[in-house]
């Protein structure tokens, strides 16, 4: 197993833990973090206190993929691809990524550092009015998540296409113009629906399970027997959380294991179809040409 790779110094800090992922964070600012996440598996630790005070701003650009973010009374909200998250609550647990994959870019904003410059920080400097962003986005709920508009959704690709070789002065250029962007949202939310931790642990179960042996067919029914609740609020909690029914996004991973098997090995179809849960080659032939356009051989012979 690769191990851990940290890089640390005063205005960056890098972590790479290999096929999990990588988080990529730079101080643009006294009390301004920015990290480009790139997330892999289904859990990553939350950053070190050094990071976080009792009052910061949490802003979330989510590019592809989903993530948790925590509310207040054990509640959490999931934030998906193409939409922007503003919080001004601490996660208490590490962070969870339903489907294990994130991708987006994050803003960790000291507040308390903010207020102690009075009006000499980065942004006040640049017109934005970090305060203000606070009390207009967050409210009483401590939390808005909305669809990126057209605009801000050019800004963000944009920025995360300099990711691997990023020059500080365009990162807090970037950063401006994005804030300035959010000051145009809307400023009610869109999400009415949120999930308690418990909710999100028998997905998340419910999901480790199901991926650790694919050629296992495990019914909704089944599953939402094991963890002694109902089948419709178990399918309710998979669409809520995982963005996708119980049966599509199953399927969906399956066929994404037997890609990954035709490109990296030489197992027969029948073999890989058994590997992903498919006793009949032409079942399971139709379910890929259905995901990937081709058939299973054809596929193989284009991956080379």
């Amino acid at each position: 197993m690769k191990a851990d790779n940290y890089k640390t110094d005063q205005t960056h800090f890098y972590v790479d833990k290999g096929n999990e992922g990588s988080v990529d964070a730079y101080v643009l600012a006294p009390g301004i973090t920015m990290s480009f996440n790139q997330i892999y598996t289904n859990s990553w630790m939350k950053r070190d206190s050094s990071v976080f005070s009792d009052r910061m701003l949490i802003l979330n650009f989510c590019i592809a993929g989903r993530c948790d973010v925590s509310l207040a009374g054990n509640r959490y909200a999931i934030v998906s691809e193409n939409q922007v998250c503003v919080s001004n609550i601490l996660p208490t647990k590490d962070f969870y990524y339903p489907g294990r994959l994130y991708e987006g870019i994050q803003f960790y904003i000291n507040m308390n550092i903010i207020s102690q410059m009075d009006g000499g920080d980065l942004m006040s400097l640049l017109g934005i009015d970090l305060e203000h962003i606070d009390k207009m986005f967050c409210g009483d709920k401590g939390l808005y998540i909305h669809r990126m508009s057209d605009v801000m959704h050019t800004l963000v690709n944009e920025e995360w296409s300099r990711k691997d070789d990023p020059e500080p002065g365009y990162l807090r250029y970037m950063t401006a113009r994005l804030l300035h962007e959010l000051l145009d949202m809307p400023s009610e939310g869109e999400t009415d629906t949120y999930f308690t931790r418990s909710q999100i642990s028998i997905v998340r179960e419910a999901e480790n399970i199901i991926m650790q042996d694919l050629s296992r067919r495990i019914t909704a029914k089944e599953m939402a027997d094991r963890f002694g609740i109902s089948e419709s609020s178990f399918k309710l909690y998979v669409k809520g959380i995982l963005g996708d029914t119980y049966l599509s996004y199953f399927r969906r991973r399956r066929m994404e294991k037997a890609a990954d098997l035709l490109e990296s090995t030489n197992m027969k179809v029948i073999d890989i179809a058994n590997a992903v849960g498919y006793e009949n080659q032409g079942k399971f032939a139709r379910a890929f040409a259905e995901c990937y356009g081709v058939a299973p051989l054809e596929f193989r012979r284009l991956s080379k």
